[in-house]
């Protein structure tokens, strides 16, 4: 085999000028696909980096009240910090994610601006993120410290162009109206405390507070957190798999309310379970349920229903109609609550409900649940526990709702639609990395590539019947150097392989030099600066250049796959070529 990669080698640089012409093609083509490539991806990890990390973050929990996708609330925010740091133990740091529509009014004019919280010198910022803050504002007047100055009212950071669409200036008063997670409409006066120019202009919109003080504006209690982000060392590895495994461990636990029924003259311990009022839930409640008697309400809508069984009925003298109030403590309030239910309906002893218990419809269960978080829990003890076996046990609430995970933007979007229309009552947690939530990034990548690939295929189409037409040149001028190979003994198998060898030669050297072409181009590229200005297209850039990111592996396969193609294409030439007898090879005359 050693002979012929001589002979093919030989015959590559004796051919001086057609090898040339032809590697130049080749290599143009292999520097175009790599250098597309590159600036795709380059794109991929700057949207990621710097627009999606922050947008997004890298894992991200988030909380849905009442069907309202603006009403991010978790009420029980240490458990969830809780379950987080037990199943993504290597987190750098657990950001909350405050955002709201509001509409600012400053010195003669007014904006729809976004408050949004942030905390750039809270725990787990380290230096890395510290210069990308850096990179990412410039300040004209103060700093992001001056949000936390608890001397000033509100301190709030704008944008140059927010500061002239609203003609204030640093040190000014504005004023903003807003909507808080109760939805109380709200106004506040807020004090100009640093003005920056942002580094693109989707960082032009948000106003930006200090969280604790977009957190006391609208409303968050201390055990409140809004939508949560997880920062972590390495979201490409790890970014789906931590997701998965915070999914994993978010399975909502049946939720109960343990509490003293009054009755009349009579108090009774007795557990408040959420009947869950959906079609499927219904019906399987009315499967594991026979009731006895019911309010007319109650058989014309089952959204009110709350029920009891017989035997309780029985002890306490309750029927259809009867008001009674739960008494139960709170995890967080010192005082007792209470919630003042009207039973709806009596059901037949035996079918799971035959202790101290009371279904209570969704709406009014859930009310008296997130208005104050009970101390009990199902794992504790209390009055009633259903048996998890029991049929009607599939149609009890849980202490919140957990969706599947969404695998692109647009199932994710799907989601909330379905959870806005639906007006679930109870607080849907979704969990969801980076990916998920920037799939159309990927997409984004995808078709720049699959339109770069085609484009330069179509290229190569062109090259390859240059090839063709080259290597049926080459076998006409030299049929009698084939004929004497022939002769001396060669077999029409090497013939073939040493034509083959020598295209694979050619192909390989030009893709390796339209490698090196590539990077010298993104080296020369990444140097010239570009000023965006307001610029939707300055997002793409990083410190105002252009950004490339090559990979090894789609290098590799853009080298293999142009000398398979080109080895592929001269088959059939080089076959013909080995397939010539000696004598009428030997007998060939130009």
């Amino acid at each position: 085999m050693d002979f012929l990669f001589t002979i093919s080698l030989r015959n590559l640089f004796r051919q001086r000028r057609r090898s040339i012409l032809l590697g130049t093609a080749i290599m143009f083509g292999t520097a175009i696909l790599v250098l597309a490539n590159a600036f795709a991806h380059g794109i991929s990890e700057v949207l990621f980096n710097e627009i999606v990390s922050y947008v997004a973050g890298h894992v991200s929990v988030s909380f849905t009240k009442g069907g309202n996708a603006n009403n991010q609330i978790f009420h029980d925010g240490d458990r969830i910090r809780a379950i987080i740091k037990e199943r993504v133990p290597s987190v750098k740091r657990v950001d909350e994610a405050i955002g709201v529509f509001a509409r600012a009014i400053g010195n003669g004019k007014a904006d729809n601006v976004v408050m949004v919280g942030m905390d750039p010198s809270g725990e787990g910022v380290d230096e890395k993120e510290m210069e990308k803050y850096a990179k990412a504002f410039t300040f004209i007047n103060g700093s992001f410290d001056n949000l936390g100055d608890s001397t000033i009212e509100n301190p709030v950071g704008l944008s140059v162009e927010k500061a002239k669409a609203l003609n204030v200036k640093y040190g000014d008063v504005m004023r903003v109206r807003y909507t808080d997670i109760h939805g109380q409409t709200q106004a506040a006066r807020l004090t100009v405390a640093t003005i920056y120019k942002p580094s693109n202009v989707f960082m032009s919109v948000p106003i930006f507070f200090h969280v604790k003080t977009v957190r006391r504006l609208l409303g968050y209690g201390p055990h409140d957190v809004p939508q949560l982000y997880l920062i972590i060392d390495n979201p490409k590895r790890d970014a789906k798999r931590f997701a998965d495994s915070l999914h994993a461990g978010l399975k909502p636990p049946l939720a109960v309310i343990d509490g003293d029924l009054s009755f009349r003259s009579e108090t009774i311990a007795t557990t408040l379970l959420c009947l869950r009022t959906d079609s499927a839930s219904l019906a399987c409640a009315d499967s594991g349920l026979r009731l006895i008697s019911q309010t007319a309400n109650d058989s014309a809508n089952r959204k009110k229903s709350v029920i009891v069984s017989s035997a309780f009925a029985a002890a306490t003298g309750m029927k259809p109609g009867d008001t009674c109030s739960v008494a139960f403590e709170g995890k967080f309030d010192s005082s007792r609550a209470t919630v003042r239910l009207i039973v709806t309906a009596i059901a037949d002893t035996g079918a799971g409900i035959d202790g101290n218990v009371v279904l209570v419809n969704e709406k009014d269960f859930y009310k008296a649940f997130y208005d104050t978080w009970p101390k009990s829990t199902a794992a504790g003890t209390g009055p009633f526990r259903p048996d998890t076996t029991n049929g009607i046990y599939k149609a009890l609430g849980g202490e919140w709702l957990l969706v599947p995970r969404s695998s692109t933007t647009k199932d994710m979007m799907k989601l909330y639609r379905e959870i806005a229309q639906k007006g679930w009552r109870a607080i849907v947690v979704d969990v969801g990395s980076m990916y998920e939530t920037a799939s159309m990034v990927l997409n984004l990548e995808y078709a720049l590539n699959l339109i770069t690939f085609i484009c330069v295929m179509l290229l190569f189409f062109i090259i390859l019947i240059g090839v063709i037409n080259t290597l049926r040149m080459t076998i006409r001028e030299r049929t009698r150097e084939i004929g004497t190979v022939r002769a001396i003994g060669m077999q029409r198998v090497d013939v073939r392989n040493s034509f083959l060898i020598e295209t694979g030669l050619l192909a390989l050297i030009s893709a390796v030099v339209g490698t090196i072409v590539a990077f010298a181009a993104m080296w020369g590229l990444s140097r010239l600066t570009f000023k965006a200005g307001e610029n939707p297209l300055g997002m793409l850039l990083v410190d105002g250049h252009l950004f490339f990111a090559p990979t090894a592996g789609a290098i590799v396969f853009f080298v293999v796959l142009i000398v398979g193609i080109a080895v592929v294409t001269a088959y059939f030439p080089a076959r013909r070529a080995a397939k010539l007898s000696a004598a009428d090879a030997l007998r060939h005359f130009e």
